[in-house]
């Protein structure tokens, strides 16, 4: 039995994609007899998974120093970090971010050239921390994927006799999220546009239906009525929220600007275009039928049990070879 120990701690409630993805992914993982997930880092283990350096939400939001880490490898333990982000790619360069950014930021690119193995979420992901001084040990790319929870048997199409409805989730108000975007396409002519989550403090809402923060029932009832998920975010390194929809029915229309969704999504959706937003939607609208059959021909590489086999073969390789690097 491999023992594997989960530094990033999450809670039920919803926390963002890496929340949902850690949540999910431990959850099937104890279902496989060969593993067992140790409750805490004190308890003998063979493998310690971080999701970079931070504790989670239910670690009150701390993150571990590098000199833990090196006394786990000086133990004995195998480390297998799941690449996340940097400071200096998710926000604008302001004072925090020359300072406390940096100095985070170099924590985690030394973190990365420690491990064992780092797993990343897209080959969009792993050029931005290449260019950030990753040495490209051993690594591999493995997508994300959504919870059970949200692969619906058999999703239902929704007609197409009125407007055209979008859904929209974020857990950042970041600038990068796009939410000037969501207001714009709100304003098109036949467009109904409802968000999920969280939204910038005094940026125009236009015609955009604010649900807020919602549980994960709440959140598939959502899903289920809409034609399409709207995913406008630039330089996301793999967004959860969008293999969430897809796993539920929706194709997407996304960014295809810097940023992995045009690698995750390829025919499941179609791309928007920010200087023609209202073509955007009349294609959305045309295409509905044709997007929706490649969804759901393509929907199981975007489910959890996908993401698992890929950690799963990880950490079987590292058990059955101790001391290689």
């Amino acid at each position: 039995m491999i023992r594997v120990h989960f530094t990033y701690r999450h809670v039920d409630a919803a926390w963002g994609g890496a929340n949902n993805f850690i949540r999910a992914i431990k959850t099937e993982l104890a279902q496989d007899d060969r593993f067992q997930c140790t409750d805490t880092v004190d308890a003998p283990c063979d493998i310690v998974f971080m999701n970079q350096l931070g504790k989670g939400p239910g670690g009150n939001g701390r993150r571990y120093k590098l000199a833990q880490v090196r006394r786990w490898k000086a133990e004995g333990r195998r480390i297998v970090v799941r690449a996340v982000n940097l400071n200096r790619h998710a926000f604008r360069m302001g004072l925090r971010n020359m300072t406390l950014g940096w100095l985070q930021d170099r924590q985690t690119i030394a973190l990365l050239n420690l491990a064992d193995v780092v797993i990343f979420q897209s080959a969009y992901q792993r050029e931005f921390f290449l260019r950030a001084g990753y040495k490209e040990a051993q690594n591999c790319i493995i997508h994300n994927g959504a919870s059970r929870f949200f692969w619906v048997e058999n999703p239902c199409a929704q007609p197409l006799d009125g407007q055209i409805r979008l859904v929209s989730s974020t857990a950042s108000a970041r600038e990068t999220k796009r939410h000037d975007l969501i207001a714009k396409i709100s304003m098109c002519d036949g467009v109904e546009v409802v968000h999920l989550g969280v939204w910038p403090e005094g940026l125009p809402t236009a015609q955009v239906r604010l649900l807020g923060m919602q549980p994960h029932e709440e959140m598939l009832k959502t899903l289920a009525q809409a034609h399409f998920f709207l995913h406008p975010a630039l330089n996301d390194p793999c967004p959860n929220a969008v293999f969430e929809a897809l796993c539920a029915g929706l194709p997407v229309i996304y960014n295809p600007g810097p940023g992995s969704s045009t690698e995750i999504v390829g025919y499941c959706g179609l791309p928007l275009d920010e200087s023609n937003l209202v073509n955007t939607a009349r294609e959305a609208r045309s295409r509905y039928s044709e997007l929706r059959d490649q969804v759901l021909k393509n929907r199981h590489r975007f489910a959890i049990d996908a993401a698992t086999s890929g950690y799963r073969d990880v950490f079987l390789q590292l058990a059955k070879n101790p001391l290689a690097r």
